[in-house]
C-alpha cells in the first residue's frame, strides 16, 4: 500500500492511513501469529475413558473365566491340588503385574532424586 502525504484540513500533512478512523487491529507481518487456544482435558473426560479401559479389561476377564473352566492340576512348593485353570490363569496374571509394578516402582524411586536436582 502506498501512503501519499497530503495536507490536512487543519494544515499539517500526514499519511492516508493516519486519516482513517481507528478499526479493528491488523496484525503487524513481523508479530507471531497468535497461539491457537487449547482445552485442557478435564478430570471427567479422563475417568470416562479410564472406565472405558477398565469396562474392556473386565469383559475380557468374564470371557477367559468362562473360557477355562477345565480342572488343572497344580504342584508347586511341596504343595500339590486341583484347581480350575480360570483360577491359575489369573494368578499368573496377578503374579506378573506384581512384579511390574514392583520393578516400576523400584525405577520411579531411582528416578525421583534424579529429576529433583535437574528442576533445581
Amino acid at each position: 500500500m502506498q501512503t501519499s502525504h497530503k495536507p490536512r484540513a487543519n494544515g499539517q500533512t500526514g499519511s492516508v492511513s493516519q486519516l482513517r478512523p481507528p478499526g479493528p487491529r491488523v496484525p503487524d507481518r513481523r508479530e507471531s501469529p497468535p497461539s491457537p487456544r487449547t482445552v485442557e482435558a478435564a478430570r471427567t473426560s479422563v475417568v470416562w475413558s479410564e472406565l472405558w479401559a477398565v469396562a474392556a479389561i473386565l469383559i475380557l476377564f468374564m470371557v477367559l473365566v468362562v473360557s477355562n473352566t477345565g480342572d488343572v492340576r497344580i504342584s508347586f512348593a511341596g504343595m500339590s491340588g486341583v484347581l480350575p485353570q480360570a483360577v491359575v490363569l489369573m494368578a499368573a496374571m496377578a503374579a506378573g503385574i506384581a512384579v511390574t509394578l514392583l520393578l516400576g516402582m523400584a525405577r520411579l524411586t531411582q528416578l525421583r532424586p534424579l529429576t529433583r536436582k535437574r528442576l533445581r
